[in-house]
């Protein structure tokens, strides 16, 4: 099968609109640059971590002049307290995240542009950015980094992605709560078809770590609107049953159940102080993450 061009994760267009932009840490945050956000610390550490090539406005006592000498080009010297922050992106690629009415159209599509557009903007402002993609456990992962080859690594990686097995939030959460070090943002992008408590304790590990929380939950318009009028064979989403029914005698009923569901995932992300935005595909990826970000900047003021 030839390989899909990663073009459509980076529309000059709709990345040049969400780069005026600004995903801001709203709480205390770990790093390497100073900038945009706030850090529990404050002036700056003897020991340097990393490096980045010199740019106009970044102060000369921050340039490495043994690495200077060396390569004949200008790096700064990152600190450990002088930090922006680490953007940790957590991608739901389960078997459910395949649904949509063709296979360019599907949850996991939607979600995949979203993560690209995160990931640039992170990025581009100089944060560091990790991804891990996850059914029922995880399945790729990659440390966080802010360079625009990571940029490149991470389109590939989504570039590459296929729809795994059936869903294991909860424990996936816990795990990468663990793992996930030191305390940044940390973005869920999922379906969330999954017990709600097992989700929402394990949002709550992350919070417990200090870690800010976003969760984006993405939904097929149909989903929501039950569009269906025919006697249709329905089959579970994840699993092997299915039913054939009269869309008619329990869109009602299905609705219920859903408004409840997505009820119940909506409080228990507020309860514990994460942000839950719901996503649905029939509103471009572009627009769903300019009107948050554009919310979520005005809330802060």
């Amino acid at each position: 099968m030839a390989k899909k061009s990663n073009k459509r994760f980076i529309d000059p267009g709709k990345l040049t609109q969400i780069s005026r932009m600004e995903l801001v840490a709203r709480q205390a945050v770990e790093g390497f640059l100073s900038g945009l956000h706030p850090s529990p610390y404050y002036g700056s550490s003897v020991e340097y971590a990393d490096h980045r090539p010199y740019t106009m406005g970044d102060e000369i006592r921050t340039i490495d002049w043994k690495l200077l000498a060396k390569t004949d080009k200008y790096y700064v010297k990152l600190f450990e307290e002088q930090t922006n922050t680490r953007c940790t992106l957590l991608l739901d690629v389960s078997n459910s995240m395949k649904f949509g009415p063709n296979p360019l159209a599907t949850k996991l599509e939607y979600a995949c542009q979203l993560t690209a557009a995160l990931s640039y903007l992170a990025i581009r402002q100089n944060d560091a950015v990790g991804l891990t993609l996850f059914d029922s456990d995880i399945r790729q992962y990659l440390p966080a980094r802010s360079t625009a080859y990571h940029f490149r690594q991470i389109l590939d990686q989504l570039e590459t992605v296929e729809a795994g097995s059936d869903t294991g939030i909860g424990h996936v959460l816990h795990q990468m709560a663990a793992r996930v070090k030191q305390r940044g943002l940390v973005i869920v992008i999922s379906d969330l078809i999954d017990d709600v408590d097992a989700i929402t304790d394990g949002l709550a590990h992350f919070r417990y770590k200090k870690h800010e929380v976003i969760v984006f939950h993405i939904l097929d318009t149909a989903e929501i609107d039950f569009p269906y009028d025919k006697t249709t064979r329905f089959k579970d989403i994840e699993g092997t049953g299915s039913i054939i029914a009269n869309p008619r005698s329990v869109k009602t009923k299905y609705q219920e159940r859903l408004n409840q569901w997505l009820d119940d995932v909506r409080r228990g992300c507020l309860e514990r102080g994460i942000a839950y935005e719901l996503a649905t595909t029939d509103t471009p990826w572009d627009q769903t993450l300019r009107a948050y970000l554009a919310r979520r900047k005005q809330a802060s003021r």
